[in-house]
């Protein structure tokens, strides 16, 4: 069986090598040789800043949930799965 890679011209050639520029700076200003993230003031800030914006993403989806749960499903006493409304969970 061939295998084959996609021809990348002049354009994607230029993209390629930009984003190896790009990769190269990242390892070297947040990578230490054996690949762990660097610590320091930076590190700090980037992880912090992520932190906050992974908290806000996931307290948004949780109050999307909630409110999708109140809408649209109610709790049952007693589990009838013959009735076609049933929801296992």
């Amino acid at each position: 069986m061939s295998t084959y890679k996609m021809k990348p011209g002049k354009i994607g050639k230029a993209v390629m090598g930009a984003y190896k520029n790009v990769e190269e700076k990242f390892v070297d200003t947040f990578l230490t040789e054996d690949g762990s993230l660097k610590t320091g003031a930076m590190a700090e800030k980037v992880t912090g800043t992520y932190q906050k914006v992974e908290d806000a993403v996931v307290g948004g989806y949780k109050k999307v949930e909630d409110a999708f749960v109140d809408a649209f499903l109610e709790k049952e006493d007693d589990k009838d799965t013959t009735d076609p409304r049933h929801i296992q969970s």
